[in-house]
Formats: structure tokens, sequence, C-alpha cells
């Protein structure tokens, strides 16, 4: 399929467009990642393309004390959230990483009764951010909800989970053993076509006794099979 070599402080949405880059040409219909890859930027970029991309369910990253994002209701029309007091907190800057902020004035938030549990800056102001791509986000949502989707994602750790465990269990993948980029590629590369033939000849023996079982559905035949391989086959 493909792959690409990063450093280790490299996050996976970083690594994300050079990796996706490589099986662009497959033309996939699904796209199946791990929280890692659920981002706004990614989210978009899939849906731009055509791709559906199938996200798990992540977490809220707020604090256990604080009241959630989900509390804050979005008001498309108006571009305003509103705060579960029902006092709007306007739109104020968009930073450089593309976040819309959302800000309330501190003179409101001083004398709210849930000034505690729903922020602690000093000036007592309530800060949202919101992405510019956020709707992207949301529709992935909206597609882990569909029917299918679940067990789709449920496939991912019967393949792809399995045999990166099978890579750092059994072929040395489990720590960087060599300096430089190009060392570890070709590292890499040697045990991912290592276990592409290992798939390939359990696949091809799967397909001799296939036809050996066929073939003795006609003629009696003797088979000798030792551990899932044909080894030898005669005809009387």
């Amino acid at each position: 399929m493909g792959y690409s070599i990063h450093a280790g402080d490299v996050h996976d949405s970083q690594a994300f467009p050079e990796l996706f880059d490589k099986i662009k040409a497959l033309n996939s219909h699904y796209l199946i990642a791990d929280s890692g890859y659920k981002t706004p930027s990614i989210a978009h970029y899939l849906l731009t393309l055509g791709v559906i991309p199938v996200f798990p369910y992540t977490r809220p990253h707020s604090k256990k004390d604080l009241l959630r994002p989900k509390e804050f209701i979005y008001d498309e029309y108006y571009d305003v959230y509103l705060c579960p007091e029902n006092q709007p907190l306007h739109y104020s800057t968009t930073n450089r990483d593309g976040y819309r902020e959302y800000k309330n004035g501190p003179a409101i938030c001083q004398t709210c009764a849930l000034l505690s549990v729903c922020t602690q800056s000093k000036n007592h102001q309530k800060v949202i951010t919101r992405h510019l791509w956020k709707d992207d986000l949301e529709v992935c949502e909206d597609i882990r909800h569909q029917l299918g989707m679940k067990e789709r994602y449920q496939q991912r750790k019967e393949t792809i989970e399995r045999l990166f465990g099978t890579a750092k269990e059994y072929h040395n993948l489990r720590y960087t053993r060599l300096k430089g980029k190009s060392k570890m590629g070709a590292t890499l590369g040697l045990t991912l076509a290592c276990l592409n033939l290992k798939k390939y000849s359990k696949w091809m023996a799967g397909i001799a006794l296939f036809l050996c079982l066929k073939v003795a559905k006609m003629r009696q035949i003797i088979i000798m099979i030792v551990k899932e391989k044909v080894i030898y086959c005669y005809f009387p």
C-alpha cells in the first residue's frame, strides 16, 4: 500500500499528507483511521476528494469539573455561541491555527452563577474556539453513526492492527535500532515485503487446499496435510 518515515516527535496528523499521497492512486472509497487522524483539516481534505472518512468516537478533552463544549450551543445563523445561561459569545478573531475565537464580556461572566464551572481565566472571560472546518468534522460524526460503519471500523483491528503487532513482536519494529531515515526506510520496506510474502503464501496454500478438495469430490484422492499446507497428493 504505502508507508512513510518520520521523526518520533511528528504527530500522526502531520505525517498524513505524505502518506496519503502514496495511496491516493488506489482511489479508495473509504478511509478508516484512528483518532490520531481525526482532525478538521484531514476531514476537510478527504471530503473534498470524495473519500468517506471513518473515524472512531473520541472523548471530550475538557476538564472534569468544567462545563463541556457540547453544553455551549452554536447558532449558525447569527454566528454566536450560547452558554447554559443563554448569554451569547460573539466572534472575536481567528488565530494562526485556523480557530475562530468566541468571547463574552468579563462583566457578564463575573456575576454568573456558573462561573466556577465555566472558566478558570483570571479575567473571568469565557473563550470558545471553533475551527474553520469544524462542519466537516461534524459530517464525519454523522458518518460514524451510519449503518454498517461500526462494523467497518472494527475490521481495522483485524487487519492493520494485527499486522502492526506482528511487525513489532516478530520483526524488530518495537524499537528504532538504526540511525537515519534512509536506513529505517529500507528496514521498514523489507519488513513489509516479508509480511506481504507471508500473507501471499498463506493465501496460495489455501487455494491449493481448495483445489485438492474440489478434485476429491470427483475422484478418490489421498491428501496428507501438515499445518494447513498440502504437502502430498496421490491419485490411485
